[in-house]
């Protein structure tokens, strides 16, 4: 039985009551988001208590609410850190503020894995080896936490253990509350979808003028003065050629973010979001909008779509192509088809893309490749925080010499070959993770025919494949973090229905 048909109306008044709970829910958690923000502007010992203080009260007055949160949290917390970006006095002290929403996680978190530990749980069958999987993996990630700690910077070492545990933790808090609670986001992601979308085409319809309205051109630019302080745009002057001259000049780019339209479309703005940054904020879309899609509803996914094209970036609008595809595809007598067309098309994209970047010197490629040279030569891995974008192991990387080498010096731009180098032997309990939760999911979708669990599972497969050449697939909050909260609710929710029909009671 599907999470819609578990909702499905009693009596008159169930829309009604639909309504308040998603007001309740989505006004709470976006003033939680705000206070949490705030708490952290006044003096970070402060923000660190009043935001576990916020979650803790929300977790055990309206349970089923948190994964609104933490959609929220992800999606329009750096909107507020924005607001806070004139009075933000360092760098170190705005870092703070945007690892607000990583506290809010964290705190879920940890309550939900002490409750996973109640009586009640034990009798969710179904449940019982996902939550011992997820605790392994955990205890993996925190492995390779402690190693990256000891063999490069801690500073990186926590940056990644963020990343890596993020999509982990969001699943376990999702299946979870899923699996007590009663969880509905038809209403919240139907409205903090169109919210977004509405943002984006603000944004780009006024571009500097409309982030100017709370502070969200000094959001860009900070950020970009830490590049230019790191030295990245002196590197791209050397390596292409760009000239850094000022903020539009990082915040256009071609159509679709390819040379390919240079001489037939204009340049064009490109939008952050809410979050303000592209590739995250495009996964958002795609996957509000894929989650919608499977749901019946059409207009939203169709007013994103010229958004994604804007973003340009191509994993996030491969993945709604594929559900749309998919979507047209599909019914119960042809879930098989379905599923194999996803796959088929992930397969067939990977593939392609790397056939191409291997013949012209693909930054992702070579990324990809030192991550496979590196795991054959040292299995147990690295540790977290070394190679990877987001390191500072990987900043003075010359791409000139590891096009002539074929090979990057260390592993960046693609997840699965960062994560190879990291975690090693480890990654492969992650890679496992993901495919038993696709065999699961496809079990699930063959047995119920409910639509969520397709989605479940071309948000997986999509963003999986996107992760060969791609590290925000795996390690943007946005993506697949997202993606698996959504398909815990959808698990979580059929176990517990299950679970209350063996015992006689109603779901």
């Amino acid at each position: 039985m599907s999470t819609t048909q578990a909702y499905s109306p009693a009596g008159p008044g169930a829309p009604s009551r639909a309504t308040s709970e998603a007001v309740l829910h989505v006004g709470t958690a976006l003033l939680v988001v705000a206070l949490a923000v705030s708490s952290f502007a006044v003096w970070t010992p402060f923000g660190i208590a009043a935001t576990f203080v916020l979650t803790l009260i929300i977790a055990n007055a309206m349970p089923s609410g948190v994964p609104v949160l933490i959609i929220c949290a992800f999606l329009y917390q750096n909107l507020v850190v924005a607001w806070f970006t004139p009075y933000i006095p360092d760098n170190d002290t705005f870092d703070t503020l945007r690892g607000t929403n990583f506290i809010i996680l964290m705190t879920a978190f940890g309550i939900f894995l002490a409750a996973s530990f109640q009586h009640r749980v034990r009798a969710l069958t179904e449940l019982r080896p996902w939550l011992l999987l997820s605790m392994v993996l955990c205890g993996t990630v925190c492995f390779y936490f402690a190693l990256g700690v000891v063999h490069g910077g801690p500073k990186d070492a926590v940056v990644y253990f963020r990343n890596t545990i993020t999509p982990l933790a969001c699943f376990h808090v999702a299946v979870l509350a899923a699996s007590l609670y009663p969880v509905d986001l038809r209403k919240c992601m139907l409205w903090l979808g169109a919210g977004a979308i509405i943002y984006g085409y603000a944004e780009l319809t006024f571009t500097m003028d409309f982030l100017g309205l709370f502070h969200g051109d000094q959001y860009v630019e900070r950020s970009i003065s830490r590049q230019v302080e790191t030295g990245v745009w002196e590197q791209a002057l050397k390596e292409t050629g760009f000239v850094y001259r000022g903020i539009e000049d990082v915040m256009t780019t071609t159509f679709f973010n390819t040379p390919l339209f240079n001489d037939i479309l204009p340049s064009v703005f490109r939008i952050g979001g809410p979050n303000f940054h592209p590739i995250s904020y495009a996964y958002a879309l795609s996957i509000i909008s894929a989650w919608l899609l499977f749901r019946g509803r059409w207009l939203l996914p169709l007013a994103a779509l010229p958004l994604l094209l804007v973003i340009g970036s191509k994993g996030a609008t491969f993945m709604l192509f594929v559900a749309i595809a998919v979507r047209l595809i599909y019914s119960p007598a042809r879930a098989g088809l379905a599923l194999m067309a996803a796959i088929a098309l992930a397969v067939v994209w990977t593939t392609a893309a790397i056939a191409y970047g291997a013949t012209h010197g693909d930054y992702h490629v070579l990324g990809l490749i030192a991550g496979m040279r590196d795991f054959l030569a040292d299995p147990l891995g690295q540790g977290l925080g070394l190679g990877g974008n987001l390191s500072s192991t990987s900043i003075n990387l010359n791409w000139q010499s590891a096009q002539a080498e074929g090979a990057a010096s260390v592993p960046v731009e693609s997840a699965v070959g960062v994560m190879l180098y990291q975690m090693g032997v480890g990654s492969l309990v992650f890679f496992g993770f993901l495919a038993a939760l696709l065999v699961a999911l496809r079990r699930q979708l063959i047995e119920t025919g409910d639509p969520d669990f397709l989605f479940g599972f071309v948000g997986i497969a999509t963003i999986s494949a996107n992760a060969v050449l791609q590290e925000e697939a795996f390690y943007s909050p946005l993506a697949l973090a997202f993606c698996l909260l959504l398909a815990g609710i959808s698990l979580g929710t059929r176990w517990r229905i299950a679970a209350a029909a063996r015992a006689g009671s109603p779901g």
